[in-house]
Parts: structure tokens; sequence; C-alpha cells
């Protein structure tokens, strides 16, 4: 596995974090970090075939990535990706992630944070705690559970086989996982990735880690995760105007074909 700097950055790693403008014109400047994670030497192997002792040299290459760019100071928010295939956005097709650090905390993440606060000040608990208790109690959207994970697929979906990947031991931060979490991680990681290969015939998709910063490691409200959406869909002029997703399948039966599928 190897990490280097993206040929074709987001964002500018030289310079500091400015902001400018007037009114309601403002801009930042394009400050950051980017880099592609080189998860294999094996070319055109999809990610679902690698072995997981692979799979978790590249999850510690992750975590070693993500801890490094937080100890940038202009850093707010660190963001670990893949997409494989055309249409989830990947134009490479050699075996590889990417990690960003951006300036500023991404309206999508600081939603999920004021969210996760409102209901931890209405009820005392963490909303993905709660979340996590119910689908393990419920078992219908379950796919897989191991010793430190759950992979499920959300009573609301947003689209087909969506999938959550939660760690059962509260933490706000990814970069906080022990090893042998990041060995669990890896094992339940390639088994849903094998079982969407295999199932689906190796679709287009995208994970994502959803993750605060070590600084907010301890909040009792925020929860990290692994979001997995395979690319079986296309957001149109609905989605895009109405901010509201048709899921044609259902959560329950996505996860019951996921499970069933024959895996070697």
């Amino acid at each position: 596995v190897r990490a280097v700097p993206n040929k074709f950055s987001a964002l500018a790693s030289a310079g500091d974090v400015l902001r400018q403008g007037a009114g309601l014109k403002r801009c930042l400047t394009g400050v950051g970090l980017h880099e592609v994670i080189i998860e294999t030497p094996e070319h055109g192997r999809a990610p679902a075939l690698l072995p997981i002792a692979q799979v978790e040299q590249i999850l510690l290459a992750y975590r070693h990535r993500f801890l490094a760019f937080y100890a940038d100071s202009r850093i707010e928010h660190v963001i670990v990706f893949k997409n494989h295939g055309p249409s989830a956005g990947t134009s490479l097709e050699h075996p590889h992630s990417q990690i960003v650090g951006t300036p500023v905390v991404p309206g999508r993440i600081r939603y999920r944070v004021e969210e996760a606060l409102r209901n931890y000040d209405d009820f005392g608990e963490c909303l993905y705690c709660w979340c996590l208790k119910g689908e393990i109690e419920d078992g219908t959207r379950v796919v897989k559970e191991n010793t430190s994970f759950v992979a499920f697929v959300p009573y609301a979906a947003l689209t087909p086989f969506h999938l959550w990947i939660f760690p059962k031991k509260h933490n706000a931060c990814f970069g906080n996982v022990t090893d042998a979490e990041l060995s669990d991680l890896a094992s339940i990681l390639k088994e849903i990735l094998l079982r969407i290969y295999v199932g689906l015939d190796n679709p287009d998709l995208n994970y994502v880690t959803r993750s605060l910063s070590p600084n907010d490691g301890s909040l009792k409200y925020f929860h990290w995760y692994l979001s997995i959406v395979p690319r079986l869909t296309t957001a149109a002029g609905f989605e895009l105007g109405t901010g509201m997703f048709i899921n044609t399948a259902l959560p329950e039966q996505s996860a019951q074909f996921l499970r069933e599928v024959n895996v070697p």
C-alpha cells in the first residue's frame, strides 16, 4: 500500500487559509491536502477480491494518513473515500482510495452533528448508538456482525443496497480505532464488498467515512461510521429538486438478499 499526493489535487497543499469577501460574496482560499492511497500492486483487481490481510493494510494506511492530515493546523475536516467504477466517479482502473483534508467542516457533516446534538439534548442518548441497538434487536436489516462492527441496510436507505458499517464501541473519530478493531473492520468490509460483488455483479460503488476530528473523539453525541453506496440508480431531477430519494428496493429485502449471497 502506498500513499502519494494526488496529481490532480482538489486543493493546494501550499499556502494559508484566508477568508475574504463582502456581504454574501465570500470566498476561502482552496488550501488543503489530497492524497491517493494505492491499495495493491495488482492492477485491475476489484477491492472485493483482495485478501483480508491486504484490506487490513489499506485500513491501517487510512488511519495513518487520517491522523497525519489532522496534524496540519489548516485542516478542519478529513474524509476518506473510495470510488469504484466510472459512474462512481473513478477515472483510474488501478485499485485506489483517496483522502482529502479541507479547511472547513462540510455542510453535510455540520448537519449530522447538529441533528445528533439535538437528539442527545432531547433524549440523553447518542442517536447512532440508539440506531445501532435497534437494528441489532430487529435483525431484519443486519447483513453481517462481528466482535467490533455491524453492517446493515438503514431503515430508510436512500438507494438500493445502501449500507452502513457501525462500530459497536462509541467513538466520534475513525482515527481512534485500535489495531484489533481495524482487523475486525477489514473482515466485515471485505465480506460486504464481496457479497455486493457476487450478488450484484460487481457494480460501481462509493464508500466513505463519516467521522469527526481526533479532538472531537470523546463527544458523547456523535458516532463515526462507514457508508457504502452501490451505484444502481441515478439521482435525477426529482432528487436534485427535492432532496428526497426514491428507493425501489425495500431495505429488509436488500439485507436478506445480501445475507443469502453465496460467497467463497
